[in-house]
């Protein structure tokens, strides 16, 4: 059998073999599977792949001959030329002192991310917020006109359509270099890298050594020192093409100097309120109901004129803190659809009184309007108003704040006195009285005593010390009467919150629980616990509880404190501030805490009575006392602690069987005052137009 050419046989099967004999490459041979072990069918598929090798090699050895790569010095050229081309035009916009020139650092700043984008592997051709924000406006005000701005496309865009083939064939060719296919490729990344230099020098412009300097363009390139000879002979017989640089005098919704914060986001402050509530509210920085917060919020919105995000600076701090202090302590603010908030700032403040120091506002309140937005404005830095500058401190709320001073401490509240709950305990409410809004009247047939929260919260309040909220807002799992010291445990609750999420405490100190004194005990408390359980409820004052715009102290205080507070001031004279305001409920705690204010009181011990945080390393870290001695024992001190120091003022008071009113009336008081009979009571409008008309006849 006669041999074919160009072919061997693999285990039966014929194979096309060539060697290749190119520069480095050492004769490779090259071996193909014809996948057939017929000799006709090998000679006719060798025959054809014999005439394919001889073209591809002939293609490729004149590729070879004809491809020549740039050289360092070749390489360096095209960097300094494009260099010095890209920062002569910087230069010249930034000392040409047009309205552009302050604008020359950003925006080189832009252009040199761009540039570096460019030079990755797989660069992002996508805007950033900044872009966005324009070609937004854009939109806006092309809308009509149905055309895009060239500016209005990415900078990364523009700088890749402004680097074309045309123009990078143009740089090696000015230098006498070869402008094959690789050459023109690594031509394009040096120019990127050049842009990317030129746009880095370009931000030391007004830097105070290039300022001095004689010749800025050399004080920006120092660094890359003199010329080798051999550049500077490609140089200069380079010729010149002008170095495209993409716009940077484009329109914008806001000057960017005037925008501090790293992106523009051009969402109405207003817009994102909900937002910001729901995203604290998850990270379990807010808690509750945050009416207050959300009105904190819409206020600021308000009085700076619920502008865009990216509009804000540090002037708005001021100018917010300045519209607290310009609202009198009664203003109501309404909502932005409806009331003071739904009509501009301006608008409102000019219809109201000069203010005076008797209607300023607290400078608590301002402050903690202050801390609120604090807040905010720490949510926010992470987004729209993350700032441009690193670790630099926009939005400085909290450096607003007042410092309060002690003197202004006569505008709290005076406490109670004993001797003035005593003359509560000693009402128609406690001694029996009416029902229903009789319970301060005892003129009644048949005097009753009602329980409910207008009976025991002021005696818990008084023997416990505890906040309003925290004894309207107990339930009935948080008294334990089947211990052997029965006490309440203050903590969060369903109750107390909403939305299905627990809430109440205030800080983790004042988690605590507290023994009941033996009046309460004496009164019958444990039985009331035991009726309102066996009625079904969770809540242990259901009736503080029925709606949903009033809830808790604040349902308390409006069916019941206040009556009872004018009780005692019809009675008693009862102090008040230089603002004319008297104790409230929060000033039964001031009076139980100055029971302690005697010597040989243990702190601790009046700490953890009164739910506030220890201090000191032994109280803090080292007395664990619950945990060495038991509950029991614990809960026992604290009951003496209780008894040797508070009076009992409601011994004249005698236990009686639980009685309960109809839900809607539990709580409801009523005024203890007497209604005046009217001078004309009995008298009809006709009746006494005729009498008045009878007596002006008379008069004639």
């Amino acid at each position: 059998m006669s041999r074919i050419p160009f072919t061997i046989r693999i285990e039966g099967r014929y194979s096309f073999r060539r060697r290749i004999h190119f520069r480095n490459i050492i004769s490779k041979p090259l071996t193909l599977a014809l996948q057939t072990a017929d000799p006709g069918a090998a000679r006719e598929r060798v025959a054809i792949l014999a005439a394919r090798f001889v073209i591809v090699r002939a293609d490729v050895k004149t590729m070879l001959e004809g491809q020549r790569n740039l050289t360092g010095v070749e390489i360096e050229a095209i960097f300094r030329r494009e260099l010095e081309q890209q920062l002569g035009s910087w230069l010249s916009d930034a000392y040409a002192d047009a309205p552009w020139s302050s604008s020359v650092i950003e925006e080189a700043a832009r252009h040199g991310e761009a540039y570096r984008q460019l030079r990755l592997p797989n660069p992002r051709h996508d805007m950033d917020a900044f872009e966005r924000a324009k070609l937004d406006a854009a939109n806006r005000e092309t809308a009509e006109n149905d055309v895009t701005p060239e500016w209005a496309r990415p900078l990364v865009d523009q700088i890749r359509d402004a680097l074309s083939d045309e123009y990078v064939i143009s740089a090696p060719k000015a230098i006498g270099a070869t402008t094959s296919d690789a050459n023109i490729a690594a031509a394009r990344t040096h120019l990127i890298r050049a842009g990317a230099s030129a746009c880095t020098r370009a931000q030391r412009m007004f830097d105070n050594d290039v300022l001095d300097a004689a010749d800025p363009m050399r004080a920006t390139t120092a660094d890359l020192g003199e010329l080798p000879p051999a550049v500077a002979a490609l140089l200069a017989g380079a010729e010149g093409v002008a170095a495209p640089v993409a716009q940077t005098n484009l329109p914008s919704p806001a000057p960017p100097t005037e925008c501090p914060f790293a992106i523009y986001d051009n969402r109405k402050f207003s817009e994102i309120i909900e937002d910001v509530l729901f995203e604290l509210k998850q990270d379990k920085v807010w808690k509750g109901d945050l009416k207050q917060q959300r009105r904190i919020m819409q206020s600021f919105a308000w009085i700076t004129g619920d502008r865009e995000l990216g509009t804000y600076d540090h002037r708005d701090v001021a100018r917010f803190k300045n519209g607290l202090n310009r609202r009198p302590s009664t203003f109501r603010f309404g909502s932005p659809e409806k009331g003071a908030m739904s009509r501009p700032f301006e608008d409102v403040i000019s219809e109201v009184a000069p203010i005076t120091p008797a209607t300023a506002r607290n400078l608590k309140t301002v402050n903690r309007d202050l801390s609120t937005m604090s807040t905010v404005a720490k949510h926010l830095a992470l987004t729209s108003w993350k700032p441009r500058i690193h670790n630099v401190l926009i939005m400085d709320f909290a450096g607003a704040t007042v410092a309060i001073q002690q003197d202004e401490n006569a505008e709290l509240r005076p406490p109670w006195k004993k001797e003035e709950l005593e003359c509560l305990f000693r009402s128609p409410l406690y001694l029996g009285g009416g029902a229903g809004k009789n319970r301060l009247k005892d003129e009644c047939a048949r005097p009753h005593v009602w329980h409910d929260a207008a009976f025991w919260a002021p005696l818990i309040w008084y023997y416990t010390h505890a906040c309003r909220e925290e004894i309207c807002g107990l339930e009935i799992v948080d008294v334990f009467d089947d211990h052997p010291v029965p006490h309440i445990y203050i903590r969060e609750n369903l109750t107390r919150g909403r939305d299905g999420e627990k809430a109440g405490e205030k800080r983790i100190a004042r988690r605590r629980k507290l023994p009941l004194h033996d009046e309460i005990l004496r009164l019958g408390f444990l039985d009331y616990v035991s009726a309102i359980r066996a009625e079904g409820h969770t809540a242990l004052f259901p009736e503080l509880y029925l709606f949903e715009s009033k809830r808790g102290g604040a349902q308390f205080y409006d069916r019941a404190w206040r009556y009872m507070v004018q009780w005692i001031t019809d009675r008693m004279e009862v102090e008040v501030n230089d603002k004319g305001k008297g104790p409230d409920i929060h000033s039964i705690r001031a009076l139980g805490s100055s029971f302690y204010e005697v010597d040989g009181v243990n702190e601790i011990m009046r700490a953890e009575i009164m739910g506030h945080a220890r201090s000191g390393t032994n109280a803090k870290h080292y007395s664990k006392r619950i945990k060495t001695e038991g509950l029991e024992v614990v809960l026992q001190e604290r009951l003496e602690f209780v008894q040797r120091y508070v009076p009992k003022i409601t011994l004249h008071l005698d236990p009686l069987p639980i009685r309960l009113l109809p839900m809607e009336a539990r709580s409801r008081v009523g005024s203890g005052r007497h209604r005046r009979i009217r001078s004309d009571a009995g008298i009809s409008k006709k009746s006494g137009a005729r009498s008045s008309g009878s007596a002006f006849s008379g008069s004639r």
